[in-house]
């Protein structure tokens, strides 16, 4: 695993540049701990609008679980990141899981599944799955390419993000019916 992991590396180092690193900057302040707290602000607000107080429930105990698991594996398996030569961006604790990948993941894919309900059309459902897969894939690729985790930890955060992703959705479509 770190042979892939250090291969993987070395190969992203190469295609550094300039204007990709500031996008893969953007793209990865879309997965801190500031942008989804806000934006899980917004989400709530309008879900409390709509009058949704289970999607509100599962969409915050989903968020909870995700960021506690990661905390938990990290502090279990204690995986250090990348050499401070890979990093283009500080970053401190352990590296696995990427916390960025577990909960894009989760607060992304639950966004996109409210998103995704009120769609009508097949166009828009698939722009926007499309668009959802498509955010939550660059923000994990930004960690890898910044230099601040391993390939394996962000395949494993977005394996963690999508089975606490699956178990709140197939548990509130239970309830909902």
């Amino acid at each position: 695993m770190f042979q892939i992991d250090m291969e993987i590396m070395n190969l992203v180092a190469v295609f550094r540049s300039t204007g990709i690193t500031k996008a893969f900057i953007f793209l990865t302040y879309l997965g801190n701990w500031q942008v989804i707290v806000g934006l899980s602000v917004v989400a709530i607000i309008i879900l409390a609008l709509l009058k949704k107080t289970r999607e509100i429930i599962f969409f915050t105990a989903a968020l909870i679980s995700g960021e506690v698991i990661k905390e938990l594996l990290k502090f279990l398996i204690h995986r250090p990141r990348p050499d401070i030569r890979f990093s283009l961006i500080p970053e401190n604790g352990y590296a696995f899981p990427s916390g960025h990948a577990v909960i894009s993941m989760i607060f992304y894919g639950m966004v996109g599944y409210f998103i995704y309900k009120l769609c009508r059309k097949t166009w828009q459902k698939i722009i926007l799955s499309i668009t959802i897969v498509t955010l939550i894939f660059l923000i994990g690729l930004s960690r890898v390419y910044l230099g601040i985790h391993w390939a394996f930890d962000v395949f494993a955060g977005w394996l963690i993000g999508s089975a606490i992703l699956a178990f709140f959705i197939v548990k509130l479509k239970n309830i909902n019916g």
